[in-house]
This record gives C-alpha cells, sequence and structure tokens, in this order.
C-alpha cells in the first residue's frame, strides 16, 4: 500500500531527513521518501504490520504533525 502523509513542522532538511529515517525503520514500512519542500511523506507499507494510525505515531513522536 502506498499513501502520501501531509506533514507540518519541518523546517529544514534535518527535520526531513530525521522523519524519513524514523519511517524507515518502522516494521512494516518498506520504503519512505520525505520531501521538506513538499511538506509531505511518500510511504510504501505492508499493512498487515502497520497501518495509518501507525505511521502517524511515528510522525507525532518526531515532533511533528500529520495534516488533512
Amino acid at each position: 500500500m502506498k499513501t502520501t502523509l501531509k506533514i507540518a513542522g519541518m523546517h529544514c532538511n534535518g527535520c526531513s531527513g530525521n522523519l524519513e529515517r524514523m519511517l524507515n525503520k518502522r516494521d512494516g514500512v518498506l520504503s519512505a521518501k520525505v520531501s521538506l519542500e513538499a511538506a509531505a511523506a511518500e510511504v510504501e507499507y505492508d499493512e498487515a504490520k502497520v497501518d495509518l494510525d501507525g505511521l502517524r505515531e511515528v510522525v507525532e513522536n518526531c515532533g511533528f504533525d500529520v495534516v488533512g
């Protein structure tokens, strides 16, 4: 499954890089690419291992918000 999460609160490449690393560490995430410019994360994941709430949890634990 693929989804795009709109992210609020990222201010620099360090922010987006940290979030990308943390998403990629999450069990069930096959790939994650975070764009500071687009304020979004494109995530491909295994629905059997993680759901949207699990992805949102990672984002929030990094100090950002999922919007929309």
